[in-house]
């Protein structure tokens, strides 16, 4: 929630994790399992659409909550247009692959931009290209993910959480005058405890606690 002309705040951002949806499908997954297991396939066939439907249960309650804290405001939805392809398989990170597989970013859009219009609530759909890549406080793009959660300047040092850096920039966009530089200050380590131990060094040389020397 960034307001024109006045510093970020630590109340200005709000999260929304998908652990009650994760941890339902992964019920799910293992009842599942343990049916296929022992080869009951009528009670299968009856769980057939279950994940389908408990994944759209928990995105459409997701999109609710957004236009419900968003009266009064632009909602910007961003659609990640080719993430998945710019993880081809062998790229050396599995992980990641599987968990944009599992991403139904489509349909999570598509439920935000109709509870906002139910609501009457204004919506926009920014491009975020560079968005996570640029510093939104001195606009360079010398910059490092140093985790998935941490970004990192190397022009002007800033540390800080990297869904937040780019949720500024792309706002900026609409709102262009809504933070200055001193606006990071009470979010710039992102409250996460490694940020704290990044020290100043070479562009892309190795921090202490990923591994390096």
């Amino acid at each position: 929630m960034l307001k024109p002309h006045q510093p970020l705040r630590s109340s200005d951002f709000s999260l929304q994790t998908n652990g009650p949806k994760q941890h339902r499908l992964s019920q799910l997954e293992k009842r599942i399992a343990a049916l296929q297991s022992a080869r009951k396939w009528g009670p299968l066939k009856r769980l057939r659409h279950k994940r389908l439907h408990v994944s759209e249960y928990y995105e459409r309650l997701a999109a609710k909550q957004v236009a419900t804290a968003s009266k009064n405001c632009l909602v910007l939805v961003c659609y990640p247009k080719g993430i998945k392809y710019t993880n081809p398989k062998g790229n050396g990170n599995p992980g990641q692959r599987r968990m944009l597989a599992r991403w139904t970013y489509g349909r999570i859009i598509r439920y935000i931009q109709e509870e906002c219009g139910k609501a009457c609530v204004p919506t926009e759909a920014p491009v975020e290209l560079w968005s996570s890549r640029t510093c939104h406080r001195c606009g360079s793009c010398n910059t490092e993910r140093i985790t998935q959660s941490i970004f990192h300047c190397w022009n002007c040092e800033l540390i800080y959480n990297a869904d937040f850096n780019g949720s500024i920039n792309i706002e900026s966009c609409f709102l262009p005058k809504a933070t200055t530089p001193q606006a990071t200050d009470d979010l710039a380590c992102a409250r996460d405890e490694q940020a704290r131990e990044v020290v100043a060094c070479e562009p892309r040389s190795s921090h202490p606690f990923m591994g390096g020397s």
